[in-house]
């Protein structure tokens, strides 16, 4: 029986061209070879797609994170302003040695 490694891949995520290359060479070994090394190809592109994903989903996770870090700073900024006006109108700008805190 003859075995070929053949991967299906998105076309949005090509293989590197390492695997690519460690197929043609499985594809040109004798067959009892062909197929025992055809599952372990297999595995690793399994192996590669997972942590692509993983790795897709650690990139979302973190620009979400840089974003809401920005909404934070912006709403920290607006309260600092906010506490800043309050004490100009509870001390006076006149009275900026005495303010608490």
């Amino acid at each position: 029986m003859e075995y070929q490694v053949r991967i299906d891949t998105p076309e949005n995520q090509p293989l590197p061209v390492e695997i690519l290359e460690l197929q043609r060479l499985i594809d040109n070994c004798p067959a009892p070879q062909r197929a025992q090394l055809s599952i372990a190809s297999r595995n690793i592109v399994k192996c590669h797609r997972r942590r692509l994903h993983i790795l897709n989903l650690f990139q979302d996770a973190l620009s979400e994170m840089r974003h809401l870090v920005h909404h934070l700073r912006f709403d920290l900024e607006a309260t600092r302003r906010e506490r800043d006006a309050l004490r100009a109108l509870l001390y006076g700008d006149g009275d900026k040695d005495c303010l608490p805190g």
